[in-house]
């Protein structure tokens, strides 16, 4: 595999990854305002959750950008390029 599919299939499994959290996230969020008490609860809830899911959708969104990135290289960027990469994705995936 080149370093350029690597690169990619890297990238495209945090993508996956974080997209489940963000459904994960939502099935959470749903769960705990049917059982919150009252509205001002639920709007708490809703607050908390939009935010760890609007950061994690911000993510993929970078994602999305350095794979364009990667599409758009040469060869000769691609060292650079996976150390960035390397650099901004979580170590669990390296």
């Amino acid at each position: 595999m080149s370093l350029k599919d690597s690169l990619q299939r890297k990238l495209e499994t945090q993508t996956e990854h974080w997209s489940k959290q963000i459904e994960s996230l939502r099935a959470e969020a749903n769960e705990k305002i049917a059982k919150a008490k009252d509205e001002e609860a639920e709007a708490q809830i809703q607050r908390d959750f939009s935010e760890r899911i609007q950061a994690m959708e911000d993510q993929i969104e970078t994602a999305r950008a350095k794979l364009g990135e990667l599409k758009e290289s040469g060869e000769n960027q691609l060292d650079e390029l996976k150390k960035r990469v390397d650099e901004w994705l979580p170590s669990n995936t390296n």
